[in-house]
């Protein structure tokens, strides 16, 4: 995949990142919300069913984990903001930082957001990848 449009597909899906990280737009708040959430995975899917790729597979990995980076990044460096993760972490995330010392309790929170991050790009990554061998496969047995 060219790095132009692998980027492109990265960049779709930050500004629902930056956005929910703000709290500007609270994860399920509504149509806003479920547009910045599923354009970029229309597309991703939208590109691996109609691009023709030598290496349908790992193209979409790599994407996935561009993808799973990009949240991390975002995710770190919105922590401190008015209302970034820093001020409300995810429940789940407490839990598993609690679980650790004093001295561990903040690395043990920024670790578990970006593992979740890195799990859903590379799941999203994953799923992609499977669309677009299909559809590779799929091509490939209507020209035969």
């Amino acid at each position: 995949m060219p790095t132009r449009l692998l980027l492109l597909l990265v960049a779709l899906g930050l500004p629902r990142t930056v956005l929910a990280d703000l709290d500007l737009v609270p994860p399920e708040s509504g149509p806003l919300y479920y547009v910045l959430a599923l354009t970029p995975f229309a597309a991703w899917l939208l590109v691996a069913t109609v691009r023709e790729s030598r290496r349908p597979f790992a193209d979409f990995l790599v994407l996935g984990i561009l993808y799973g980076l990009s949240l991390a990044v975002a995710h770190q460096v919105l922590w401190n903001a008015a209302a970034g993760y820093g001020q409300s972490p995810p429940a789940d995330a407490v839990e598993f930082a609690e679980r650790f010392g004093a001295g561990w309790h903040e690395f043990a929170f920024r670790a578990y957001t970006s593992g979740i991050a890195m799990s859903i790009g590379l799941g999203t990554g994953l799923v992609a990848a499977l669309v677009a061998v299909g559809a590779r496969a799929w091509r490939s047995h209507r020209a035969h």
